[in-house]
């Protein structure tokens, strides 16, 4: 059963790096990380598999795929990052020193 699960696992990351395939080309990303509660070296692998057939040459290049390490704070983290971004924004501060 356990090995079965892995296989499923790597097949779910082989498309998975189908999609990711595309989005890599278009963003050209320096680092993709995935997480999330199905997160493995076998998901892992299966998305590295496909993705680095897929796409591009140069758009893997310098391009790091690893498992994130936040775990169940890779939302609020994020979520903070976009926060802190808008509010201390040079445009932002700006306003604020202007008013």
């Amino acid at each position: 059963m356990a090995a079965e699960a892995v296989r499923l696992t790597q097949e779910v990351g082989q498309r998975m790096g189908e999609v990711m395939a595309t989005v890599v080309c278009l963003l050209d990303p320096e680092v993709v990380l995935i997480g999330g509660a199905l997160a493995s070296a076998s998901l892992l692998a299966g998305i590295r598999e496909t993705l680095y057939r897929l796409a591009l040459p140069r758009a893997t290049r310098h391009m790091a795929l690893q498992l994130g390490t936040l775990g169940e704070d890779a939302a609020v983290a994020g979520l903070t990052r976009l926060v802190v971004d808008q509010q201390f924004s040079p445009d932002a501060v700006n306003a604020e020193l202007r008013a």
